[in-house]
Parts: C-alpha cells; sequence; structure tokens
C-alpha cells in the first residue's frame, strides 16, 4: 500500500524539493511495533520495492533498509512505543541510517542534492508520521505476548 501511495501521491504532495517518503514512514512504524526478525524482514521488502520504483541497484537499497529497521527495531529498549510521540524520533533515526548506508553503498553524483532531499523527506515524513503509527498500532499484532495493550487499543 505504501509503495502504490508513494507512485501515485508523493510527487503531488511535494513541498517545494521535499517529497514524502511513504515506504519508509510504514518501516519506521513496523519496525518500532515488532521484534527486530519480522522489522528486518520488513526493510528487505521495502528495500526491493524501492529499488523496483527507482531503478537503482538492488543490493544497496535492500541492505540499507535492513540494517536501518532492524536497529530502529531496538529503540523500544530506551522508548516507550506505546506513546505516540515515540515514532519521531524512529523515523529520524530510520531515515538517516537509510540514506545514509545508501550513499555509502552506492554514491551518489550530488551530495549536496542528495543529502538536502533526504533531509527535506526526513523531515515531511516526521510530519506525517502520528497519525500513520496510531494507524499502524491498530493493524499490527503488538511486539510481546505480554503486550497485549497494543493490539486494537
Amino acid at each position: 500500500m505504501a509503495a502504490v501511495a508513494q507512485g501515485v501521491w508523493a510527487h503531488r504532495m511535494a513541498i517545494g524539493s521535499a517529497t514524502p517518503d511513504f515506504p519508509l514512514l510504514v518501516l519506521a512504524c513496523i519496525a518500532l511495533c515488532t521484534n527486530p526478525t519480522l522489522a528486518a524482514w520488513a526493510g528487505f521488502f521495502t528495500g526491493l520495492l524501492h529499488a523496483s520504483m527507482l531503478e537503482q541497484t538492488v543490493g544497496s537499497l535492500i541492505v540499507s533498509r535492513v540494517l536501518a529497521a532492524t536497529a530502529v527495531a531496538y529503540l523500544p529498549t530506551l522508548l516507550s512505543p506505546r506513546h505516540s510521540l515515540s515514532i519521531l524520533p524512529a523515523v529520524a533515526l530510520l531515515h538517516l541510517l537509510a540514506q545514509g548506508m545508501l550513499y555509502l553503498a552506492a554514491p551518489m553524483v550530488d551530495p549536496r542534492a542528495f543529502g538536502q532531499a533526504s533531509l527535506g523527506s526526513m523531515v515531511y515524513n516526521m510530519g506525517l508520521a502520528i497519525p500513520v503509527y496510531w494507524l499502524a498500532r491498530r493493524v499490527l499484532p503488538p511486539a510481546r505476548e505480554d503486550d497485549t495493550l497494543l493490539w486494537n487499543n
């Protein structure tokens, strides 16, 4: 669903050079709500979807998304995923890690434009993060079986 929204609406929702990155936003929600294994699998499929949409190197996108999602999946040890504002650092961290690793693995010609587009997309995603996280918490099962308060809360 996020990939379809990215292809259909992202360019229409642009504010200046900043466009939302719906697959990364949904990946941050999944990573914060689930365990690291499921987050890594979600990162794999997100990287695969990104590669199919952007026509770039597949391996760099997959690896960057898997590692970033796995790192964000460990944030609940520091933050409470029950609080809606906990998605903001998760989105920022996931976006910075994913785009930073992508740049290191497959450097772009113009690093300044890449950095500006990445930061603009991160800020845009942070603005959309709370409503998307609210929806994701109602759809995704809880990360731990004893944490039943997150399921359809």
